[in-house]
């Protein structure tokens, strides 16, 4: 049985429809709730790492004190070849403990947005199928810099990272393949104390909230399309692209 390790960073950034579909495969999940429980040094007994979003800064180690311990994580996963996913703060922090570097956008993405598979992204085992597809977004960081041999795979409409591929087995969206509406509403809840409202009107987001209710049956095929294909390429041997 194929095991997931997972780290999340607060209670309000659940793994949401990606727990559903990966359970629904057969997949155990050992979630790691990394604001009150400790990040290991390695994962040696799971078979993948998927780390999570939040409402950190992916180097606010001073706030969020183990932020250091999950960028360590992920670098010696990626370099022992273990399938690796991070979710939007996910693939901030792979970005920099890689090498690249994140910075504050321009602009907040907020709501639903249409991902912009690039030639790369086509033929991409994980993000190739999501042609056509829309994903939610809620971020105002961004990878600035990728680290040496990343491969963007998708921009959003702004010409921002949306998806990029760090190494053969490891991948970060800057979308949020687990989210739905009652997960995007308890983001804007907390939006109150964490300053969102700052740079998006009250009224973008709740229209937003409103545009991900209606397309609920689409975004949780998105999580399933994605959730499959990653463990298609966990469950393949080291080495061989799964198509």
């Amino acid at each position: 049985m194929t095991l997931i390790c997972v780290i999340v960073h607060q209670p309000e950034c659940p793994l949401g429809h990606l727990q559903r579909v990966w359970t629904d495969l057969g997949c155990t999940l050992d979630v790691i709730e990394a604001w009150h429980q400790p990040v290991p040094e390695s994962i040696d007994d799971a078979d993948a790492l998927v780390v999570m979003g939040g409402t950190q800064n992916c180097l606010d180690d001073d706030v969020w004190g183990w932020l250091p311990a999950v960028r360590q994580l992920i670098r010696s996963s990626v370099s022992r070849e273990t399938p690796f996913l991070g979710v939007c703060l996910g693939l901030q922090l792979a970005t920099v403990a890689l090498g690249g570097e994140v910075g504050r956008s321009d602009h907040v993405t907020l709501g639903m947005t249409p991902v912009g598979l690039l030639d790369e992204g086509r033929e991409d085992p994980l993000v190739g199928g999501l042609a056509g597809s829309e994903a939610i977004h809620f971020n105002d960081d961004i990878a600035v810099s990728l680290p040496t041999g990343a491969t963007r795979l998708a921009s959003d409409p702004t010409g921002q990272p949306q998806a990029v591929r760090f190494a053969p087995r490891a991948w970060g969206v800057q979308f949020h393949p687990e989210a739905d509406q009652s997960i995007f509403d308890g983001w804007l809840r907390l939006s109150e104390t964490s300053g969102w409202q700052v740079r998006a009107s009250r009224e973008t987001a709740l229209t937003a909230s409103q545009q991900i209710g209606a397309a609920d049956s689409a975004l949780a095929d998105v999580a399933a399309d994605l959730g499959r294909r990653f463990l298609a390429v966990v469950e393949a041997p080291t080495g061989v692209r799964v198509a």
